[in-house]
């Protein structure tokens, strides 16, 4: 039986069909920096990966750090404090805004969130929460449930109740903030899965005052856009300091799942303390926690942001000179590392990333705007590869014919 088979027979049909059309026969066996190798010997530019890759695959810093950290202890015993989960926790404070002064770990971004909600609602004492409208919080039950698009796709009912606000609208937000019922907005900067969708920056100043104003929490949501995928440590955060912060993604260094709620201990206080709703057996390992140290301090090393705000805007102006005129393209959009490519259709968008796929680039879709493909490439990535990878985009969009005209922005 070959790999996509056996694939089919653990995963399902459909995940072997789509390989299968891709003509992605072997299974993925090794990955350094913008690279990912197979089973077969074929190679492939890594523009896709959820957005979890930004320091590209197996670091050597990151890898040292965790082999090194292997030798000592992998996963905390839970009853004595771990010096590694410390000194993550730290190294999180540090770059954090003003104000954000203690740190509950998680295993995953959604993890991540459903804790944000928990403790906004012990310390607030409501029940009710609000969203952005275009966003994406993970696929637990809570965090699903501040996720627009797919509340009606969840098999599972949740009692809280959720607004969803339209970015820009800051008239309805001051209206469902003053029923004071709302314990937390949680807001991303950049609407990944939405569809690689700025929000802009004045309207998240202003809902931050409305919180304010209203005795709400705000959560900002930096899992995708944090630690420097926009260019900056925190896409917002620093201009708009949240109550709690979320990360995760790029924390795990391309190594291990890992993620964390960063909060201001004066404003949640005793509700972070309650280990029945957050306390959890994974979470805060000593190799998570080696880990997202080192990360944090590779991202604050001289060059580095300098280095994501320089590819992206190689790769945006690259793109645009690329695909432009195409009528199967859209919009280019996005910051840093973080870009959006706004295809006519889903249909289109498909048919994108599987010859893209077949010439030795990996895309993603973003889940809830199946039309936009993420272009996410790592910041490791030399510019002759990046250029490789945005001309073979190109002959990608190309090679799907007898597209009907797209509207340009």
């Amino acid at each position: 039986m070959g790999f996509v088979e056996r694939y089919g027979a653990a995963f399902g049909r459909s995940k072997a069909l789509l390989l299968r059309m891709s003509g992605l026969l072997a299974a993925e066996q090794e990955a350094q920096g913008a690279w990912i190798g197979d089973t077969g010997g074929r190679r492939w530019l890594d523009f896709g990966s959820f957005g979890v890759h930004l320091i590209g695959h197996r670091h050597p810093g990151i890898v040292a750090a965790a082999r090194d950290q292997l030798e000592h202890m992998g996963l905390s015993g839970k009853v004595l404090g771990n010096a590694e989960a410390t000194r993550c926790a730290e190294a999180l404070i540090d770059v954090a805004p003003a104000g954000l002064d203690q740190v509950a770990l998680a295993n995953s971004g959604a993890e991540a969130v459903e804790m944000a909600m928990k403790m906004a609602a012990l310390s607030t004492g409501r029940t009710e929460f609000a969203a952005l409208r275009g966003s994406y919080h993970g696929k637990t039950a809570g965090a699903l449930h501040l996720s627009d698009t797919y509340t009606v796709r969840s098999p599972v009912p949740l009692a809280a109740k959720a607004h969803f606000l339209e970015p820009g609208d800051i008239d309805q937000a001051r209206r469902v903030l003053a029923r004071g019922t709302v314990a937390a907005v949680f807001a991303e900067p950049v609407r990944g899965e939405g569809g690689v969708l700025p929000v802009d920056p004045d309207y998240l100043a202003a809902l931050r005052d409305l919180c304010d104003e209203s005795g709400t929490l705000l959560a900002l949501d930096e899992i995708q856009t944090g630690l420097g995928r926009c260019g900056r440590i925190w896409r917002s955060a620093d201009d708009c300091p949240p109550d709690l912060l979320l990360v995760g993604k790029a924390l795990g260094g391309g190594l291990v799942p890992t993620a964390a709620v960063v909060y201001s201990g004066a404003r949640i206080g005793g509700a972070a303390g309650d280990p029945v709703v957050l306390a959890s057996s994974f979470a805060g390992g000593a190799l998570a926690g080696r880990v997202g140290a080192a990360v944090v301090e590779l991202v604050r090393q001289d060059g580095f942001l300098d280095d994501v705000r320089r590819l992206g805007e190689s790769a945006r102006k690259g793109l645009g000179e690329l695909l432009g005129t195409d009528p199967r393209i859209r919009e280019i959009r996005g910051e840093g590392l973080m870009i959006g490519l706004d295809t006519a259709s889903p249909g289109i968008a498909g048919q994108i990333l599987l010859e893209a796929a077949k010439r030795g680039v990996l895309l993603s879709f973003c889940l809830s705007a199946p039309q936009v493909l993420r272009v996410y490439p790592p910041a490791v990535i030399g510019q002759d590869d990046l250029d490789r990878g945005l001309e073979t985009i190109a002959a990608a969009v190309a090679a799907v014919s007898d597209m009907p005209a797209a509207h340009h922005n």
